[in-house]
């Protein structure tokens, strides 16, 4: 019985062993798939994260590298301008230096001229200390022939210097003068005659065009009648139509309208509106592009948009033939230059003549003449009440109050008459300058004469054989008196005389 229990409990015991070995086993299959299970999933959340991570970083660094172009872009242009800035500088520099030299060149020379003077000078004391030595030993009848000697072979040119002072000392003496007599006189020189320009042609490749142009019912002529503020005329002359308006402006849009539209093809009502607008945006950027560059080679820079614009504008206008803007800027210079003459202010004639027209880019847009419309717009921006009087007064509405009133109407003239800036024809001209070149012909020892820049250079050779250096001098007051009473050219008029002689031999 003891054996039976003894041998149960070993059986026991083993049973307990094993079972606790099997549920180890168990319990250790159980923990190691888990295990696996959790550790295959930590793998994949880590994986899952570094691919996000990586997304992420090259999202910024994409980010960064966009960022990082546009401020080397920047970084560029701004370079760029510094270059452009530095090559100005440089070029100014550069003409400075010319400049220098040029003067330290004039210097020189004068240094040059000074001791051949001091040379020559020397020589005359010496001469005259043997003169007065040889009349120490001469009788007073010898001595006066002596001296009538000395004069004789100094006589010419003594003349010519002597003469040259007086005249010298008369210009100083008859500026005031001269000027009244100047303003008199080319307030007189002028020309109107009408040549205004209303139409514009537009050539076509394909004669067809014309009914694409013209649209169904002829809507798209309305169109650009509408929107546009012109008229395109369609008859039968072949491959072109007419673009009409009395604003330059609005015809110059429609032509570039007109132009893209072909190109692209698209000739309907919504194309044409809508290029019309983009047009006349992008004219404006234009004008004040121009605008700016203009003003800019004038050396002015305080002008408002408004009046840089305006300026620009009038490159498109014309007035009797002639293109305003290139009319303004040559007034401008004009009147600086004869300021200059007078040593007025330059500038403020400057901007007088530039500014005399500047309602000419107004008047077709609004009411009133282009004299009103300019002083209104100067007025508006409280220029000075010179430039304002100019302005006003230069077709005689009003009453002219200083000076520059009087040099801008002078300058005025003096462009419109400039032969080839209006209508005028050639056979007038060329009848003008034969009359100047005959009348110049008939004095004696004249070979020939040349009448060149419109009259105002007059070139005349003349026979060295017959006319001597004195005598060229006389004749040069005769001829320019002749000059004086058949003239008929604005401004100043240079004569000039040339005596060559020369001697030639054969061998």
């Amino acid at each position: 019985m003891k054996t039976s229990t003894s041998i149960f409990v070993i059986i026991t015991i083993l049973l307990s062993i094993v079972t606790t070995i099997l549920i180890g086993v168990v319990l250790y299959l159980l923990l190691g798939r888990k295990r696996k299970v959790i550790l295959e999933k930590t793998k994949n959340e880590i994986k899952k994260l570094k691919m996000q991570s990586i997304a992420e970083l090259k999202f910024e660094m994409e980010k960064l590298k966009d960022a990082t172009d546009k401020e080397i872009e920047v970084k560029r242009e701004q370079l760029s301008k510094d270059e452009l800035i530095l090559d100005e500088k440089k070029a100014k520099y550069y003409k400075s230096l010319e400049e220098l030299h040029a003067r330290e060149d004039k210097i020189n020379d004068q240094e040059a001229n000074n001791k051949l003077l001091k040379k020559q000078l020397m020589k005359e004391i010496d001469e005259v200390n043997d003169t007065l030595s040889e009349v120490a030993k001469l009788s007073q009848q010898e001595a006066k022939e002596k001296m009538f000697e000395i004069v004789e072979k100094r006589y010419v040119n003594e003349l010519g210097k002597l003469l040259k002072d007086r005249e010298d000392k008369m210009r100083v003496v008859a500026d005031n003068v001269a000027a009244d007599i100047l303003i008199n006189a080319m307030e007189r020189s002028h020309v109107q005659i009408t040549n205004e320009r209303n139409t514009t042609l537009f050539k076509l490749d394909d004669d067809k065009l014309k009914g694409k142009i013209i649209g169904r019912e002829g809507r798209n002529l309305r169109t650009f009648q509408q929107f546009g503020g012109i008229d395109i005329v369609i008859d039968e002359t072949p491959n072109s139509v007419l673009i009409s308006s009395f604003n330059p402006i609005r015809r110059l849009i429609a032509f570039r309208t007109l132009e893209s539209l072909i190109r692209t093809g698209k000739l309907n009502q919504v194309s044409i509106e809508e290029t019309l607008l983009y047009e006349e945006e992008k004219l404006e950027q234009t004008f004040k592009t121009e605008g700016y560059e203009i003003i800019k080679d004038l050396d002015i820079y305080d002008f408002p948009e408004e009046v840089i614009l305006n300026i620009a504008k009038l490159k498109y206008r014309y007035s009797y033939g002639q293109n305003v803007l290139q009319h303004s800027i040559e007034v401008a210079k004009l009147s600086k230059n004869i300021a200059e003459e007078f040593n007025l202010d330059t500038d403020l004639a400057l901007r007088a003549g530039l500014l005399h027209d500047i309602g000419k880019a107004l008047d077709f847009e609004q009411e009133g003449t282009h004299v009103t419309l300019g002083v209104e717009l100067l007025r508006k921006y409280r220029f000075n009440d010179i430039i304002v009087n100019s302005v006003e007064s230069h077709h005689e509405d009003v009453e002219k109050k200083s000076i520059y009133a009087h040099i801008v109407s002078i300058a005025d003239a003096v462009s419109a008459a400039r032969r080839g800036a209006r209508s005028n024809g050639a056979d007038i001209y060329f009848a003008r300058m034969k009359e100047i070149e005959d009348e110049c012909n008939k004095f004696e020892g004249v070979i020939k004469t040349y009448a060149i820049q419109s009259g105002r250079q007059i070139r005349i050779l003349i026979n060295p054989e017959v006319i001597d250096d004195y005598q060229m001098k006389n004749l040069l007051k005769e001829i320019t008196e002749r000059v004086k009473q058949i003239n008929k050219t604005p401004g100043e008029v240079n004569i000039t005389l040339i005596r060559e002689s020369r001697e030639t031999a054969k061998i």
